[in-house]
């Protein structure tokens, strides 16, 4: 008896060892599981941020829906960089096929145009003057989505642009056409004339300075004093660096400066 209990006792030893060798490997099937669960969702939580509202791929033209073509896409890029570059407005123009194709909650064109122009963040934050042009093509809707910094009076205003420079074209199914005009349009009312020397008087100057160095530079060379003689043809040649790159691009910076919208603007339908 005493050797068959023992032998018992020694099988029962055994079964709560195998159990207690059993029970780690069960928590870390555990663990195991709820860690891949966890990683899936950091690595979908990107893909739903990014789905909630479109993210911008250009300072100026966000074609989704493609109904741009090449041409006009070109011009009102160009168009809208010279506007920034004159006047300090940003104007972006965004095209969807509709507002139901991102998971923002927002009901109608107008609430989906104003929470993009704050995410985005359109305008100067000091002005508040940026323009943002939002066509949804699926829904026949469009906004002109104006910055805090716009007065009323600028609604009827976009009104009128929406009213006679687009919607007769999206009527016809002309959206290039129309957004070009469109743009034409809101950009002749929010801006005055700016004189070309107001515009390219920091080229003119550094111009005159590089003139100026290099004819020093010759003089100084010419009096046999060759070091001051290198030293100014060296700022010239950095002046001639920075005329070229203020040439080449009308922008020193590019993404957004932190703008908002209170609701002003216009809508168009059709």
């Amino acid at each position: 008896m005493t050797i068959r209990n023992s032998k018992r006792g020694m099988r029962s030893e055994r079964i709560l060892l195998i159990a207690n060798c059993q029970l780690p490997i069960a928590n870390c099937r555990a663990v195991v599981r709820i860690a891949v669960v966890f990683v899936i969702m950091l690595a979908l939580l990107p893909v739903y941020a990014m789905a909630s509202y479109p993210r911008p791929v250009d300072d100026y033209v966000n074609d989704y829906a493609a109904i741009l073509n090449s041409a006009d896409h070109k011009t009102i890029r160009k168009m809208l960089s010279n506007l920034e570059y004159q006047t300090g407005i940003e104007f972006a123009v965004v095209t969807i096929n509709s507002i139901t194709d991102y998971p923002t909650g927002d009901s109608d064109i107008e609430t989906f145009s104003k929470n993009l122009f704050n995410k985005w963040g359109v305008g100067h934050k000091k002005e508040n003057n940026g323009v943002l042009m939002v066509v949804a093509v699926r829904d026949r809707m469009m906004r002109i989505q104006l910055g805090g910094g716009y007065g009323p009076v600028y609604d009827t205003v976009m009104k009128k642009v929406t009213e006679n420079n687009i919607i007769p074209y999206f009527k016809e199914g002309n959206y290039s056409k129309g957004i070009y005009e469109g743009v034409r349009g809101v950009i002749e009312n929010i801006t005055k004339e700016v004189s070309w020397f107001s515009v390219y008087w920091p080229h003119i100057l550094i111009g005159v300075l590089i003139i100026v160095c290099v004819f020093a530079g010759i003089n100084f060379m010419k009096q046999g004093k060759k070091g001051w003689g290198f030293v100014f043809f060296a700022i010239a040649g950095i002046l001639i660096v920075i005329l070229l790159k203020m040439l080449a691009s009308g922008k020193s910076k590019s993404g957004f400066g932190g703008g908002s919208s209170f609701g002003g603007g216009a809508t168009g339908k059709w």
